[in-house]
């Protein structure tokens, strides 16, 4: 047992750096974002509404990296309807349960937390994502027998641009 958990933090820890190269990721349509639940990493579980469907908040707390006074977040919501786009359309957020053979055939297009303080909010907030069309988190912390709950999630940061 504690040979998986090695070998499932070194998978998690080897994809994370593998693909930390933001003029790539720019180039994506589909981004993972690996989520382990931690201090900086939090989730909100809301309960389930009227459609039967259980609404999620995934946030990335950091400090400013101009003013370490300040505190940002990167939020990620999972909710019903990712857009009212979509809403209008009837397309609901796609989820899925992956095995970790997924996660390898896409590790390029995975990236955690150390991608953003590597590259800062803003960068990695409106730069990256500029073309990414459809966001996942990797819920780390529901990996039940090899399998990797995905769901797909809407972005939102704190960070307040200058003028």
């Amino acid at each position: 047992m504690k040979k998986l958990h090695l070998l499932l933090l070194l998978s998690i820890f080897t994809n994370s750096i593998y693909c930390q190269d933001i003029s790539y990721i720019k180039t994506l349509d589909t981004i993972f974002v690996s989520f382990k639940k931690d201090k900086f990493q939090t989730k909100i579980e809301f309960p389930k509404n009227n459609f039967n469907f259980y609404d999620r908040w995934y946030t990335f707390n950091f400090e400013d990296f101009n003013d370490q006074n300040v505190k940002v977040y990167l939020q990620f919501w999972y909710n019903i309807y990712p857009s009212s786009k979509r809403r209008e359309m009837g397309i609901r957020s796609d989820f899925r349960s992956v095995k970790k053979s997924y996660l390898r055939k896409h590790k390029r297009q995975i990236i955690s937390i150390a991608f953003f303080k590597k590259y800062g909010i803003y960068r990695s907030t409106y730069e990256a994502f500029e073309n990414c069309k459809v966001i996942y988190i990797i819920d780390n912390s529901e990996t039940q027998k090899g399998q990797f709950n995905l769901y797909e999630v809407s972005k939102f940061s704190s960070y307040m641009m200058g003028e």
